[in-house]
């Protein structure tokens, strides 16, 4: 992960963090392919199996299931709908956390959760459409919100017109790259900041 460390690098990153941070990013990166595995393998019966296991673990959330009940449910998911439901806890709380880090007892991490599993049903329901399939997307997602925790910052694109280097990338820009890479996504720095706007106004 050499051009991950180099991006790191250039978005100030102190060394004690780097390692920190790369770890993140490979999580992002596996969570992503899984992800990406689950929406174009699954047919749509598996895919309604997940549905109906996100149904019903809101349902028990909403009826004020014990604690110690939701964790239990929890672990007999399936490993996609364990894999979604982390993944959207995390943009919830915009922090690299899981369903594992939750006081159960806390009502804001309860609604927390209950947010998460909502944004997971409407992902399953979603129209994907990107190029690059939904793997690039998910990485977009990722390191958009990585960046942020790293700068305190929205992520910062560069526009064409304000350089006259073609090339030339962001730290963010040069951080999505290095992380789309790794994936095998091939793209270049303006293919990069195009997906990043879709991915971004598509949310909005």
């Amino acid at each position: 992960m050499t051009s991950i460390r180099a991006a790191l690098v250039r978005l100030n990153v102190s060394p004690q963090k780097i390692s920190f941070w790369e770890v993140q990013i490979e999580r992002a990166i596996q969570r992503a392919q899984l992800l990406d595995d689950f929406d174009a393998e699954q047919v749509s019966e598996e895919k309604q199996d997940t549905k109906s296991e996100l149904s019903n673990f809101e349902r028990a959330l909403r009826a004020g299931t014990r604690a110690s009940q939701l964790q239990k449910r929890f672990s007999k998911l399936s490993k996609p709908t364990i894999a979604i439901i982390n993944w959207k806890l995390s943009f919830t709380l915009n922090d690299n956390v899981g369903f594992n880090d939750l006081d159960l007892n806390n009502d804001d991490h309860r609604t927390s959760l209950y947010v998460a599993i909502k944004s997971s049903k409407g992902w399953l329901n979603d129209a994907r459409g990107f190029s690059h399939g939904v793997k690039a997307s998910e990485i977009v997602n990722a390191i958009a919100l990585i960046c942020k925790q790293i700068t305190g910052k929205e992520p910062g694109i560069s526009s064409t017109s304000a350089t006259s280097d073609v090339n030339y990338s962001t730290p963010f820009e040069q951080l999505l790259i290095a992380a789309l890479t790794c994936t095998g996504v091939t793209i270049s720095t303006q293919g990069a900041r195009a997906l990043y706007q879709r991915v971004f106004l598509r949310k909005k």
